[in-house]
């Protein structure tokens, strides 16, 4: 069977934006602002949210890409937990 999706994780998050986004994560805090302050841009955001899509198991629009949504870890995990598919 198809893998299920599951809740994105805090530390597979941090390691994705460090590893394929080189975002120093070690100056990062949960409420760090990421696109506000410019430490990810917005050809990073394309690469986030397909890496969000495969890890909710959700399709994700424009609609979606929103500083509410993406301005730091908590948002984005919160956006993650909301998204994925049972």
């Amino acid at each position: 069977p198809p893998q299920r999706p599951m809740a994105l994780s805090k530390e597979d998050l941090l390691t994705y934006l460090q590893k394929k986004l080189r975002v120093d994560v070690s100056k990062v805090d949960d409420d760090t602002e990421l696109f506000s302050s410019g430490v990810i841009d917005s050809f990073a955001m394309v690469d986030l949210l397909v890496f969000l899509e495969k890890q909710t198991g959700s399709k994700l629009g424009p609609e979606h890409i929103t500083v509410e949504n993406f301005d730091s870890v908590s948002r984005i995990l919160n956006f993650a937990t909301a998204h994925t598919k049972a």
